[in-house]
Protein backbone atom coordinates (compact mmCIF):
# COMPACT_ATOMS: atom_id res chain seq x y z
CA UNK A 1 0.00 0.00 0.00
CA UNK A 2 1.52 3.58 -1.11
CA UNK A 3 2.05 5.03 2.40
CA UNK A 4 0.26 8.24 0.95
CA UNK A 5 -2.93 6.01 0.60
CA UNK A 6 -5.25 4.53 2.62
CA UNK A 7 -6.80 2.23 0.19
CA UNK A 8 -5.50 -1.51 -1.18
CA UNK A 9 -4.85 -1.18 -4.85
CA UNK A 10 -5.23 -3.84 -7.30
CA UNK A 11 -1.82 -3.23 -8.48
CA UNK A 12 0.33 -4.35 -5.58
CA UNK A 13 -0.43 -7.92 -6.37
CA UNK A 14 0.83 -7.15 -10.35
CA UNK A 15 4.05 -8.58 -11.30
CA UNK A 16 7.07 -5.66 -12.03
CA UNK A 17 6.01 -6.70 -15.90
CA UNK A 18 2.91 -5.16 -15.10
CA UNK A 19 3.72 -2.05 -13.76
CA UNK A 20 3.45 1.23 -15.27
CA UNK A 21 6.54 3.03 -16.08
CA UNK A 22 8.40 5.21 -13.42
CA UNK A 23 10.93 7.82 -13.10
CA UNK A 24 13.26 5.14 -12.67
CA UNK A 25 12.17 3.69 -16.69
CA UNK A 26 11.43 7.03 -17.77
CA UNK A 27 14.94 8.78 -17.13
CA UNK A 28 16.43 5.26 -18.26
CA UNK A 29 15.56 5.06 -21.11
CA UNK A 30 15.78 8.62 -21.63
CA UNK A 31 19.63 8.73 -20.40
CA UNK A 32 20.21 5.36 -22.62
CA UNK A 33 18.92 7.08 -25.59
CA UNK A 34 20.94 10.33 -25.27
CA UNK A 35 23.86 8.79 -25.60
CA UNK A 36 23.08 6.43 -28.56
CA UNK A 37 21.01 8.67 -30.86
CA UNK A 38 19.59 11.97 -31.90
CA UNK A 39 15.90 10.23 -32.75
CA UNK A 40 14.43 8.38 -30.13
CA UNK A 41 11.17 7.71 -28.00
CA UNK A 42 11.04 7.96 -24.54
CA UNK A 43 10.04 4.95 -23.60
CA UNK A 44 11.22 1.53 -26.31
CA UNK A 45 8.69 -0.57 -27.79
CA UNK A 46 10.23 -3.50 -25.51
CA UNK A 47 7.83 -1.14 -22.63
CA UNK A 48 4.77 -3.02 -21.33
CA UNK A 49 1.62 -1.59 -22.34
CA UNK A 50 0.51 0.49 -19.78
CA UNK A 51 -1.61 3.75 -18.99
CA UNK A 52 0.04 7.09 -18.13
CA UNK A 53 -2.78 7.71 -15.55
CA UNK A 54 -1.89 4.69 -13.04
CA UNK A 55 0.10 4.53 -10.33
CA UNK A 56 3.76 3.21 -9.84
CA UNK A 57 4.83 0.19 -8.68
CA UNK A 58 5.96 -0.19 -4.70
CA UNK A 59 8.63 -2.22 -5.83
CA UNK A 60 10.04 1.61 -7.22
CA UNK A 61 10.05 3.42 -3.29
CA UNK A 62 13.57 4.93 -4.23
CA UNK A 63 12.30 6.69 -8.10
CA UNK A 64 13.54 9.74 -7.19
CA UNK A 65 17.44 8.22 -5.99
CA UNK A 66 17.41 6.52 -9.14
CA UNK A 67 16.07 9.97 -11.28
CA UNK A 68 19.06 11.14 -10.12
CA UNK A 69 21.04 8.56 -10.74
CA UNK A 70 20.44 8.74 -14.42
CA UNK A 71 20.32 12.58 -14.21
CA UNK A 72 23.62 12.24 -13.14
CA UNK A 73 25.16 9.68 -15.87
CA UNK A 74 24.17 12.79 -18.63
CA UNK A 75 25.97 15.02 -16.75
CA UNK A 76 22.97 16.96 -15.24
CA UNK A 77 22.47 17.41 -11.93
CA UNK A 78 19.53 17.36 -9.74
CA UNK A 79 16.70 20.33 -10.25
CA UNK A 80 15.89 22.20 -7.05
CA UNK A 81 12.46 21.42 -5.84
CA UNK A 82 8.96 22.87 -7.57
CA UNK A 83 7.04 25.11 -5.09
CA UNK A 84 4.66 24.45 -3.07
CA UNK A 85 1.60 25.18 -4.56
CA UNK A 86 -0.88 27.82 -2.45
CA UNK A 87 -3.95 26.23 -0.64
CA UNK A 88 -7.17 27.79 -0.87
CA UNK A 89 -9.07 25.57 1.01
CA UNK A 90 -7.93 26.44 4.22
CA UNK A 91 -8.35 30.26 4.08
CA UNK A 92 -11.85 29.34 2.27
CA UNK A 93 -13.30 27.34 4.52
CA UNK A 94 -12.95 30.05 7.25
CA UNK A 95 -16.15 31.53 5.79
CA UNK A 96 -18.29 29.06 4.16
CA UNK A 97 -19.77 25.72 5.74
CA UNK A 98 -20.34 24.01 3.01
CA UNK A 99 -18.03 24.74 0.01
CA UNK A 100 -18.90 23.72 -3.88
CA UNK A 101 -17.33 23.79 -7.00
CA UNK A 102 -17.74 23.84 -10.41
CA UNK A 103 -17.61 21.06 -13.21
CA UNK A 104 -15.17 23.53 -15.73
CA UNK A 105 -14.44 20.57 -18.12
CA UNK A 106 -15.14 16.86 -18.85
CA UNK A 107 -13.09 14.80 -21.00
CA UNK A 108 -12.60 11.07 -21.83
CA UNK A 109 -10.50 9.51 -25.15
CA UNK A 110 -11.25 6.80 -27.29
CA UNK A 111 -9.56 3.77 -27.95
CA UNK A 112 -7.45 4.52 -31.04
CA UNK A 113 -7.44 1.51 -33.26
CA UNK A 114 -6.41 2.65 -36.31
CA UNK A 115 -2.80 4.45 -35.23
CA UNK A 116 -2.16 1.99 -31.69
CA UNK A 117 -2.56 5.39 -29.92
CA UNK A 118 -3.63 4.29 -27.22
CA UNK A 119 -0.65 2.50 -26.04
CA UNK A 120 1.43 3.94 -24.53
CA UNK A 121 4.56 2.57 -26.81
CA UNK A 122 3.39 4.14 -29.77
CA UNK A 123 4.62 7.55 -30.98
CA UNK A 124 0.75 9.10 -31.38
CA UNK A 125 0.58 7.77 -27.55
CA UNK A 126 -0.58 11.18 -25.63
CA UNK A 127 -1.96 11.35 -21.87
CA UNK A 128 -4.43 14.61 -23.23
CA UNK A 129 -7.97 13.58 -23.11
CA UNK A 130 -9.78 16.05 -25.73
CA UNK A 131 -12.73 18.00 -24.16
CA UNK A 132 -16.39 17.02 -24.26
CA UNK A 133 -19.59 18.97 -23.12
CA UNK A 134 -20.54 16.31 -20.91
CA UNK A 135 -19.66 12.50 -19.78
CA UNK A 136 -21.64 9.42 -18.98
CA UNK A 137 -20.60 7.44 -15.91
CA UNK A 138 -21.05 3.99 -14.93
CA UNK A 139 -19.35 2.10 -12.10
CA UNK A 140 -17.84 0.24 -14.88
CA UNK A 141 -16.08 3.63 -16.12
CA UNK A 142 -16.64 6.76 -18.20
CA UNK A 143 -18.43 6.00 -21.48
CA UNK A 144 -16.05 6.30 -24.88
CA UNK A 145 -12.99 6.34 -22.63
CA UNK A 146 -10.31 3.88 -22.34
CA UNK A 147 -7.67 3.13 -20.10
CA UNK A 148 -5.11 0.91 -21.19
CA UNK A 149 -3.33 0.19 -17.69
CA UNK A 150 -6.73 0.15 -16.14
CA UNK A 151 -8.35 -2.44 -19.04
CA UNK A 152 -5.31 -4.76 -19.66
CA UNK A 153 -3.45 -4.85 -16.12
CA UNK A 154 -6.38 -3.73 -13.79
CA UNK A 155 -8.95 -5.93 -15.21
CA UNK A 156 -10.86 -2.62 -15.56
CA UNK A 157 -11.27 -2.28 -12.12
CA UNK A 158 -14.07 -0.23 -10.69
CA UNK A 159 -11.75 1.97 -8.49
CA UNK A 160 -10.42 3.71 -11.32
CA UNK A 161 -13.69 4.43 -12.80
CA UNK A 162 -13.23 8.31 -12.63
CA UNK A 163 -10.16 10.27 -12.63
CA UNK A 164 -11.07 14.28 -10.82
CA UNK A 165 -8.43 17.13 -11.01
CA UNK A 166 -8.65 20.67 -9.65
CA UNK A 167 -8.37 23.54 -11.67
CA UNK A 168 -5.56 25.59 -9.18
CA UNK A 169 -3.35 22.48 -10.44
CA UNK A 170 -3.09 24.05 -13.70
CA UNK A 171 -1.83 27.12 -12.42
CA UNK A 172 0.83 25.64 -9.89
CA UNK A 173 1.92 23.16 -13.30
CA UNK A 174 2.47 26.31 -15.13
CA UNK A 175 4.36 28.45 -12.96
CA UNK A 176 6.84 26.25 -11.74
CA UNK A 177 10.31 26.30 -13.19
CA UNK A 178 9.90 30.23 -14.00
CA UNK A 179 6.75 29.00 -16.38
CA UNK A 180 8.82 26.40 -18.57
CA UNK A 181 5.36 24.31 -19.03
CA UNK A 182 4.00 27.45 -19.82
CA UNK A 183 5.76 28.66 -22.91
CA UNK A 184 4.92 27.45 -26.51
CA UNK A 185 2.87 24.85 -26.56
CA UNK A 186 2.94 24.10 -22.92
CA UNK A 187 0.15 22.67 -20.53
CA UNK A 188 -3.00 22.99 -21.20
CA UNK A 189 -6.12 21.23 -19.28
CA UNK A 190 -6.66 17.81 -20.15
CA UNK A 191 -2.91 16.83 -20.16
CA UNK A 192 -3.24 15.07 -16.89
CA UNK A 193 -6.01 12.73 -18.37
CA UNK A 194 -8.57 13.73 -16.41
CA UNK A 195 -12.38 13.25 -16.89
CA UNK A 196 -13.49 15.82 -14.55
CA UNK A 197 -11.36 19.12 -13.97
CA UNK A 198 -13.52 21.30 -11.16
CA UNK A 199 -12.50 24.77 -10.21
CA UNK A 200 -13.03 26.61 -7.14
CA UNK A 201 -12.28 23.92 -5.06
CA UNK A 202 -8.42 22.95 -3.49
CA UNK A 203 -6.67 20.37 -4.68
CA UNK A 204 -6.63 19.02 -1.32
CA UNK A 205 -10.24 19.34 -1.01
CA UNK A 206 -10.98 15.54 -2.39
CA UNK A 207 -10.02 13.28 0.51
CA UNK A 208 -9.95 9.05 0.02
CA UNK A 209 -12.95 7.31 1.43
CA UNK A 210 -15.21 10.41 1.00
CA UNK A 211 -17.81 11.04 -1.17
CA UNK A 212 -19.02 13.30 -3.62
CA UNK A 213 -22.23 14.58 -5.58
CA UNK A 214 -21.98 15.81 -8.92
CA UNK A 215 -25.32 18.13 -9.45
CA UNK A 216 -26.86 19.69 -12.34
CA UNK A 217 -27.36 23.39 -11.87
CA UNK A 218 -30.60 23.38 -13.64
CA UNK A 219 -32.02 22.90 -17.13
CA UNK A 220 -30.32 24.10 -20.04
CA UNK A 221 -28.05 25.75 -17.41
CA UNK A 222 -24.64 25.12 -18.61
CA UNK A 223 -25.38 21.37 -17.77
CA UNK A 224 -23.73 19.99 -21.38
CA UNK A 225 -26.89 19.16 -23.29
CA UNK A 226 -27.61 22.21 -24.82
CA UNK A 227 -23.92 22.34 -25.97
CA UNK A 228 -24.50 18.53 -26.91
CA UNK A 229 -27.43 18.85 -28.87
CA UNK A 230 -26.73 21.83 -31.11
CA UNK A 231 -24.29 20.13 -33.34
CA UNK A 232 -20.87 18.91 -31.10
CA UNK A 233 -19.79 15.58 -32.84
CA UNK A 234 -19.67 13.60 -29.03
CA UNK A 235 -20.67 10.50 -30.57
CA UNK A 236 -23.80 8.80 -30.50
CA UNK A 237 -23.55 6.49 -27.79
CA UNK A 238 -22.70 9.34 -25.14
CA UNK A 239 -25.45 11.24 -26.59
CA UNK A 240 -27.65 8.28 -26.13
CA UNK A 241 -26.42 7.21 -22.72
CA UNK A 242 -26.91 11.31 -21.44
CA UNK A 243 -30.39 11.56 -23.19
CA UNK A 244 -31.22 8.53 -21.10
CA UNK A 245 -29.38 10.27 -17.46
CA UNK A 246 -30.91 12.99 -18.05
CA UNK A 247 -32.78 14.59 -15.07
CA UNK A 248 -31.76 11.25 -13.42
CA UNK A 249 -30.43 13.30 -10.45
CA UNK A 250 -26.67 13.59 -8.61
CA UNK A 251 -23.97 11.30 -9.26
CA UNK A 252 -22.28 9.96 -6.60
CA UNK A 253 -18.69 9.09 -6.33
CA UNK A 254 -16.10 8.04 -3.54
CA UNK A 255 -12.21 8.54 -3.61
CA UNK A 256 -10.41 5.46 -3.91
CA UNK A 257 -7.16 6.67 -3.98
CA UNK A 258 -4.67 9.48 -5.16
CA UNK A 259 -2.67 8.95 -8.64
CA UNK A 260 0.39 8.79 -8.90
CA UNK A 261 2.67 11.04 -11.47
CA UNK A 262 4.07 7.87 -14.04
CA UNK A 263 6.91 8.47 -16.38
CA UNK A 264 4.22 8.29 -19.36
CA UNK A 265 3.67 11.71 -18.95
CA UNK A 266 6.84 12.77 -19.88
CA UNK A 267 5.66 12.00 -23.73
CA UNK A 268 4.18 15.30 -23.48
CA UNK A 269 5.46 17.55 -26.41
CA UNK A 270 6.67 20.18 -23.92
CA UNK A 271 8.95 17.46 -22.07
CA UNK A 272 9.77 14.59 -24.75
CA UNK A 273 9.52 17.16 -28.31
CA UNK A 274 12.14 16.83 -30.69
CA UNK A 275 13.46 20.79 -30.15
CA UNK A 276 14.51 19.95 -27.13
CA UNK A 277 17.67 18.03 -25.97
CA UNK A 278 17.89 14.92 -24.74
CA UNK A 279 19.72 16.48 -21.06
CA UNK A 280 17.34 18.62 -21.27
CA UNK A 281 14.13 16.07 -21.66
CA UNK A 282 15.27 14.08 -18.45
CA UNK A 283 15.70 17.37 -16.48
CA UNK A 284 12.26 18.21 -17.82
CA UNK A 285 10.45 14.67 -17.06
CA UNK A 286 12.39 14.83 -13.64
CA UNK A 287 11.47 18.22 -12.73
CA UNK A 288 7.54 17.61 -13.75
CA UNK A 289 6.88 14.54 -12.02
CA UNK A 290 9.03 15.29 -8.92
CA UNK A 291 6.62 18.81 -8.91
CA UNK A 292 3.45 17.03 -9.07
CA UNK A 293 4.44 14.27 -6.70
CA UNK A 294 4.77 16.69 -3.60
CA UNK A 295 1.33 15.88 -2.03
CA UNK A 296 -1.71 14.32 -2.35
CA UNK A 297 -3.78 15.76 -4.79
CA UNK A 298 -1.29 17.25 -7.24
CA UNK A 299 -1.83 14.97 -9.93
CA UNK A 300 -5.53 13.84 -9.17
CA UNK A 301 -7.77 11.43 -7.54
CA UNK A 302 -9.46 8.30 -8.88
CA UNK A 303 -12.88 7.45 -7.82
CA UNK A 304 -15.70 4.62 -8.27
CA UNK A 305 -18.75 5.39 -8.92
CA UNK A 306 -21.71 4.58 -6.32
CA UNK A 307 -24.47 6.38 -8.53
CA UNK A 308 -23.98 6.99 -12.17
CA UNK A 309 -25.34 9.81 -14.53
CA UNK A 310 -24.28 12.64 -16.23
CA UNK A 311 -22.09 15.27 -15.63
CA UNK A 312 -21.46 18.03 -17.31
CA UNK A 313 -19.23 21.37 -17.69
CA UNK A 314 -21.43 23.89 -15.03
CA UNK A 315 -22.27 20.85 -13.10
CA UNK A 316 -21.85 21.75 -9.39
CA UNK A 317 -19.60 19.68 -6.38
CA UNK A 318 -19.98 19.02 -2.86
CA UNK A 319 -18.95 16.59 -0.26
CA UNK A 320 -21.34 14.56 1.46
CA UNK A 321 -21.54 15.02 5.39
CA UNK A 322 -18.92 16.87 7.25
CA UNK A 323 -16.53 19.45 4.95
CA UNK A 324 -13.52 17.78 4.59
CA UNK A 325 -10.90 18.55 7.67
CA UNK A 326 -8.27 20.65 6.31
Amino acid sequence: IHPKSATHRASDSLPDASSPPTVKDGLSNMASSSKNSHSWSLFSSSQPNNNGDSTQSNANTNNNNMAEIFANMVGLGTPPPPPQPSDTLAENSKTSKSLTGTVVRTGARPFQAGNGGSLPSSPHYTTHKPSLPMISVTEKGVTGDYNHYRTVALKSTPDRALSILTKDVGGYIQSMKDGLFAQGNGYRDGDLGENVLVEGLDFRFFQVGKRYKFSPKGEGDGNGLDAASSGMDIGKGLMDAAKVAKGDGDVIVEITERIEPCGNLCKLQYINHSGISPRDRIARCKYFLTGLDQTDGLRGWYAKVIQGGVIGVGYSVSAMGALPAI
